[in-house]
């Protein structure tokens, strides 16, 4: 896990809700490309003529990187070009055989509406979310009320804007509280790697700012299922 300088965090709450094609678009670059370089390269690889203009910054420094905002807009473009679902993944497994994967984050994993990743089968133009929706409910047969409760705490933080938009995620504080007021108590060790065995769960952020993460592309369906299982066993 990498340190970094820690931004502020956001206060802002925000409603849940499924991602659009470019908001996993960009979510996929943020969290397995980190290089510049790469960066670059996949949008030339799209075929953007924007990326046109940092050919000879990147062939002649092999440090070269982006300005803070050109990454921004550099993301952007990609994640709004006009290219078929499956001509992105095609470009990104390309870019995986070459070894610019980057695991930034922690998380290995992507599972949105559109897109999915793993790394045996490397990046997908599929919607495999029904997995997580059998994950949620295979981790709380497991956990029970204890399960519930910390994944329902961690979705309230995003619900409610507590959630560090850099690492994602949110401190350990912050799901304490919610987790008490969800009524329940500390989470176990145990409890902690059933939920990541079943990849609902990781610890993100860096040494010195760490955060708890649920990804936050299958945020909503995991909600989904949660409200299931509540409402099944509800005064059990």
């Amino acid at each position: 896990m990498l340190t970094a300088h820690h931004p502020p965090l956001l206060e802002v709450a925000w409603s849940i809700e499924g991602m659009s094609v470019a908001e996993e678009r960009k979510t996929i670059l943020d969290r397995f490309f980190y290089r510049d370089r790469d960066i670059h390269a996949i949008g030339k690889a799209c075929k953007i003529p924007w990326f046109d203009r940092f050919d000879d910054k990147f062939a002649r420094d092999r440090y070269a990187y982006f300005a803070s905002e050109e990454k921004t807009e550099a993301i952007e473009k990609i994640a709004a070009a006009s290219i078929s679902d499956q001509e992105f993944v095609n470009v990104l497994n390309l870019m995986r055989q070459k070894g610019s994967l980057v695991f930034y984050d922690g998380i290995d994993r992507f599972v949105g509406e559109h897109y999915f990743f793993d790394s045996e089968e490397g990046f997908r133009a599929e919607n495999r979310q029904n997995t997580v929706r059998d994950d949620v409910k295979s981790a709380l047969e497991e956990l029970k009320e204890r399960g519930y409760n910390f994944l329902q705490a961690v979705i309230d933080l995003y619900e409610r804007g507590k959630w560090d938009r850099a690492y994602g995620g949110a401190t350990w504080a912050d799901i304490l509280a919610r987790v008490r007021g969800l009524g329940g108590g500390y989470p176990s060790p145990r409890d902690l790697a059933i939920l990541k065995s079943y990849k609902l769960y990781y610890k993100t952020g860096s040494r010195r700012y760490p955060t708890h993460t649920i990804p936050e592309e299958i945020i909503e369906v995991a909600e989904s299922a949660l409200k299931e299982w509540k409402l099944k066993h509800q005064g059990a």
